[in-house]
């Protein structure tokens, strides 16, 4: 059981290690595959041209925190004579940690040798999914309005982004992003690899 877990973490690794490399290569900030196949050191230049370029790649995602809550706006009183209003439903979905790279500068990769410094900006919350099939209505009294309804959303959507947080994602996706590019870098052939994230707020 052991031999198949550890299999399963190296074709992870290579798939994590693929979805990476191809994009960096591609804008010249990692030697391409060939070139790799010829041996020597890899090579990195530190401009600001490619900084600019990979802030293209946007975000990387480190971190996924599943959720689920029922929301209940309790009794909503409404004008004399029209009747109260009250709505509870479920609501699922998943909160998206990781780095936002268009925040990357040109201190940002410092590379000398084998050895190599990345200065990534904090793990942040990146998203909050809630797709339409995860709103399921369980209780729906009165006439609830678009713009409730979308409000209670929204409303959702803090309560889970809330409880992420609570639950740790954003240290989480901190030292997931350092041990995925310290174990990409070394597998690049560089012997010294630091990894620095400050600490999210």
């Amino acid at each position: 059981m052991k031999k198949i877990f550890s299999v399963i973490q190296i074709l992870a690794l290579l798939v994590i290690l693929l979805l990476i490399y191809g994009p960096l290569a591609k804008i010249g900030l990692l030697p391409s595959l060939p070139s790799l196949f010829r041996g020597g050191a890899p090579k990195i230049e530190d401009t600001p041209v490619i900084i600019q370029q990979v802030k293209n790649i946007a975000q990387m995602f480190t971190q996924t925190f599943y959720d689920e809550y029922v929301y209940d706006t309790g009794l909503i009183r409404t004008p004399l004579f029209t009747a109260n209003k009250r709505l509870i439903f479920i609501a699922k979905g998943e909160v998206i940690s990781g780095f936002d790279l268009s925040e990357l500068n040109e201190k940002s990769i410092i590379r000398r040798d084998k050895s190599i410094v990345v200065k990534l900006p904090p793990a942040r919350i990146l998203d909050v999914v809630i797709n339409p099939s995860g709103f399921e209505t369980f209780i729906e009294v009165g006439e609830i309005t678009f713009e409730e309804s979308k409000k209670f959303h929204e409303d959702a959507r803090r309560i889970f982004d809330r409880n992420a947080r609570e639950k740790g994602i954003l240290k989480n996706s901190a030292e997931q992003g350092r041990q995925m590019l310290e174990k990409f870098f070394r597998l690049l052939g560089f012997e010294s690899v630091d990894i620095i994230i400050p600490e999210s707020r």
